[in-house]
């Protein structure tokens, strides 16, 4: 191969964009550690009558921040089948897109049993990610929930909603492994104001 062509391959990797995730993946190229640019915001009042206050990390680091400023911090309630249709329907616009976002697959147990429940747990604070970037909200066992903004300012959106969508991705996108054993999950979801919610796998 000529070495214009490998630089002209190369170069075209390099500009593919984990926000939008227009291009086709190419795989086994893309690096999901590569994927998240900035933590996930959280803005809350841990303390009832207290001051708001926002903290950085995944939900399970932000609910164990809360939990050494209030111990008594009541979490969100444990969703029904109504309220995670519920909260995915007002902020997302048709279906998730399945097997086409760059990046390996996650596991769908640890998304069910930890990263989606997390995000439940945060209940109907305020989520967010910052500016043109995209964020690991909730990540265990190498499967984990992004939140990626397009716009050029920070988007803010309900915990529970996330979650919500989350949930929605991990239903229409499940597929059986190769052991037929393990079921596994990859899939999109866009809204039209610029942001959108991902499962893939993460280095976690």
């Amino acid at each position: 191969m000529k070495i214009s062509m490998i630089i002209s391959v190369l170069s075209s990797i390099a500009l593919f964009n984990p926000v939008s995730g227009a291009p086709a993946p190419v795989p086994g190229v893309a690096d999901l550690a590569d994927a998240v640019s900035a933590p996930m915001f959280w803005i809350g009042t841990p303390t009832p009558g207290g001051p708001e206050i926002r903290l950085n990390g995944t939900a399970k680091e932000i609910l164990e921040q809360i939990k050494e400023i209030n111990p008594d911090w009541e979490e969100g309630p444990v969703p029904t089948a109504t309220t995670k249709e519920a909260c995915s329907k007002p902020i997302i616009n048709g279906r998730p897109t399945c097997n086409l976002v760059a990046g390996g697959y996650a596991k769908n147990v640890p998304l069910f049993e930890e990263v989606i429940p997390y995000l439940w747990r945060l209940g109907a604070t305020t989520c967010g990610a910052y500016r043109k970037s995209c964020s690991r909200v909730s990540c265990a066992w190498s499967s984990g929930v992004e939140l990626c903004n397009d716009r050029d300012e920070e988007v803010q959106m309900r915990c529970d909603r996330i979650a919500g969508a989350a949930d929605i991705i991990r239903q229409d996108c499940e597929q059986a492994g190769i052991s037929q054993l393990t079921w596994i999950v990859k899939g999109q979801w866009f809204d039209t104001t610029g942001y959108n919610v991902v499962i893939r796998s993460h280095n976690c």
